[in-house]
């Protein structure tokens, strides 16, 4: 990647502002300090822009497995706070868990104090009220856990972003161009820029695409099972 004719050019928080306020020529106190929120309105499109490629950009780096312990309560346990996608649900060392609604659950767990093997889990809202620190969002299996077991979960995560607190981001280090494009759309938009807003949309867009064929495509692709890549987003191995 190549930024401002620098090859492989990493950008820390101070960087990255830096090049925001050098494209879009504004220095202004107004866009670098901060506000009566508490917050600059720099790090206000910094955040914005880091919060859009992890949603529509589904990155190895935002991927991680750890374990969770079923319990043996009907109410089953709580989510990862900082769980966005489930991937999947395993019994550690044994089988995949199949994921249902929370409807097939009661269905098949007529009576909850029956208990088994867990087979399928749902997710499921207890009722309390949503807060800042707990989602209050459940796992509940079927049937009832009869002991308490160890899962397996892999999730996409919300990592953290750039701040004067953490100075280097996998955003910032591996795909500076698509994070940098994305803060200057943001930025255009807090200028009130149309004229910049369809370029750096477009740059953008382009980055964004080819980021995502290398890491959705590529990288998720073995040349022994599908085949040298010969046009974008299609495998030589498809058919």
């Amino acid at each position: 990647m190549k930024i401002h004719g620098v090859n492989n050019m990493a950008l820390t928080y101070v960087q990255l502002k830096q090049a925001i306020q050098d494209w879009t020529e504004n220095d202004a106190t107004e866009f670098t300090a901060a506000t009566g929120s508490g917050v600059a309105p720099i790090d206000v499109c910094i955040a914005n822009a880091e919060l859009r490629i992890m949603k529509e950009l589904d990155l190895t780096a935002f991927r991680k497995t750890t374990t969770i312990a079923s319990g043996t309560a009907t109410t089953g346990v709580a989510l990862p706070e900082d769980l966005v996608v489930l991937r999947f649900l395993r019994i550690q060392n044994g089988a995949m868990l199949y994921e249902k609604d929370e409807t097939y659950i009661r269905e098949y767990t007529h009576n909850p104090a029956t208990t088994g093997t867990i087979i399928y889990y749902a997710l499921q809202r207890p009722g309390t009220a949503y807060t800042s620190s707990n989602r209050y969002t459940n796992i509940i299996f079927a049937p009832t856990p009869g002991v308490d077991t160890t899962c397996e979960i892999g999730y996409t995560y919300r990592v953290p972003g750039l701040s004067s607190g953490t100075t280097n981001t996998y955003l910032g280090d591996r795909c500076q161009e698509t994070l940098l494009y994305a803060c200057l759309i943001e930025a255009a938009t807090f200028m009130k820029d149309s004229a910049q807003l369809q370029n750096y949309q477009q740059l953008y867009e382009r980055s964004a695409q080819t980021l995502g064929v290398e890491e959705q495509v590529r990288m998720r692709n073995t040349e022994l099972y599908k085949g040298e890549l010969r046009t974008l987003g299609r495998l030589e191995g498809d058919r």
